[in-house]
């Protein structure tokens, strides 16, 4: 019996020694897998560091090679020079807009009578005869109209007056809109000038051709398709040419409007053309506002009284000024022997 119980703990003993090698065994093959795969990812993580180094360097490399190209690349441009000084920006009151505005068909006309004073040759007005019942009659035409200001004047008037307008531009883009506020109105029509430095933009020239004049025309026409009535801003130059007027007159006739000629100068060939092609003229007879001094602008008034009243009718031109609107606005009384009418009613 002690025998036996003898050899089981021998057994009991061996098993158990087995055991122990077992786990040694285990916990070396783990050891061993650790220190491999710890011995793979830092041999990576060196080579990784060793990649990226490489990399920094490279970078760095490109870096520098771009900062010396820059650096070139600025010593080759001109050295810096300090820019002159501007002029201040002037801001213009409305007097003095309103005196720079004047600047148009009366500088125009005026400088256009002084060369025309040493050529003996008078201005021809050939227009067939009408006979006037009743008052005399006047036409007053207000050029230059492009703004609110000057519109919402204008319509204070107490009678007729036919504002032209100017078509659109950057500087005035208002006046499709400013024009329907009016019953009867007029194209303001840009022509080139002998003698005047601020021409409005696609000003008609003696150069241009027949084509272009055309187009011009029918492109304005589309714009202000209710308005036939044409009178030209300045144009001392354009209406003495012939083959210019000559073109923009079948021109007009041909898309059924009507020249006037606000006669800028002397030499005018608006006459010849109109009877050419057996067209009325439409001619200024008088400037009420040469100068905008508001009793000058009243004598300009009687006057154009005294040619209506000798012919039958006359044609004023004034221009939208602040001294000239308001002349007009109190102006029934002088202008109580005329009846004021449109254009197209003479």
């Amino acid at each position: 019996m002690a025998k036996s119980s003898q050899k089981k703990r021998k057994q009991h003993k061996k098993k158990s020694l087995f055991s122990k090698k077992r786990i040694a065994i285990i916990l070396l093959a783990f050891l061993s897998a650790f220190a491999i795969v710890y011995g793979v990812n830092y041999f990576q993580l060196i080579q990784s560091k060793k990649i990226n180094e490489k990399s920094t360097e490279i970078l760095m490399d490109k870096m520098k090679k771009m900062l010396d190209d820059e650096k070139k690349r600025l010593d080759s441009l001109p050295k810096y020079t300090k820019p002159k000084k501007l002029p201040p920006v002037t801001i213009l009151k409305q007097k003095e807009i309103e005196k720079e505005n004047h600047l148009s068909e009366i500088q125009d006309y005026q400088n256009s009578v002084k060369k025309d004073s040493k050529k003996s040759k008078k201005i021809e007005i050939v227009n067939k005869k009408v006979i006037y019942s009743g008052k005399p009659k006047l036409a007053i035409i207000i050029d230059d109209v492009a703004f609110s200001h000057q519109t919402n004047l204008i319509k204070k008037i107490p009678f007729r007056v036919t504002p032209s307008f100017f078509p659109p531009t950057k500087r005035h883009p208002d006046t499709i809109a400013l024009s329907k506020g009016f019953v009867f109105k007029m194209i303001h029509l840009p022509t080139e000038a002998l003698s005047y430095g601020r021409a409005e933009p696609q000003t008609l020239k003696t150069i241009d051709s027949m084509d272009k004049i055309k187009t011009r025309i029918k492109n304005i026409k589309k714009l202000f398709p209710s308005i036939t009535y044409y009178n030209n801003h300045t144009g001392s130059k354009f209406t003495a040419n012939y083959t210019s007027m000559d073109s923009l007159i079948k021109v007009m006739r041909d898309e059924k409007l009507h020249f006037v000629d606000s006669r800028t100068t002397a030499q005018t060939k608006a006459p010849q053309i109109s009877k050419k092609y057996g067209l009325k003229l439409y001619s200024r007879d008088i400037f009420i506002d040469n100068n905008i001094d508001k009793k000058l602008i009243r004598k300009q008034l009687l006057k154009a009284v005294a040619i209506a009243k000798k012919r039958g009718y006359a044609i004023a031109i004034g221009h939208p000024h602040r001294n000239t609107l308001n002349v007009l606005i109190g102006a029934k009384s002088l202008l109580k022997d005329v009846d004021l009418v449109y254009l197209k009613d003479l």
